[in-house]
């Protein structure tokens, strides 16, 4: 089972046209959406090659992760990560940078 995720201001993953956790969307998210609709009606797997292939802004892409999953069961529909290690530091996501954000 492979899903397609995109981040939120508040750093926050999710697979919905708004966050769950807070409500917040914008115009890359919604590219992000309409693309994963569009490849799954086409029974495409979603990657970032797809997504760029439907015409989704790097902007976009940027805020994107994909996952594979071992199983059905172990899929999520959001997850909201509040500690990251970069560059072999453990960081809290306010402080991990822009890119995180």
């Amino acid at each position: 089972m492979i899903r397609m995720y995109w981040r939120c201001n508040g750093g926050h993953y999710f697979c919905a046209l708004r966050c769950p956790f807070d409500g917040w969307s914008s115009p890359e998210l919604a590219e992000l959406y309409a693309a994963a609709l569009r490849l799954e009606s086409k029974k495409l797997n979603p990657s970032l090659a797809a997504v760029r292939a439907e015409g989704v802004s790097e902007n976009a892409v940027r805020r994107a992760i994909v996952v594979e999953f071992g199983s059905e069961g172990a899929v999520f529909d959001a997850v909201s990560p509040d500690y990251y290690v970069v560059d072999g530091k453990g960081v809290k996501l306010a402080k991990a940078g822009k890119d995180f954000l």
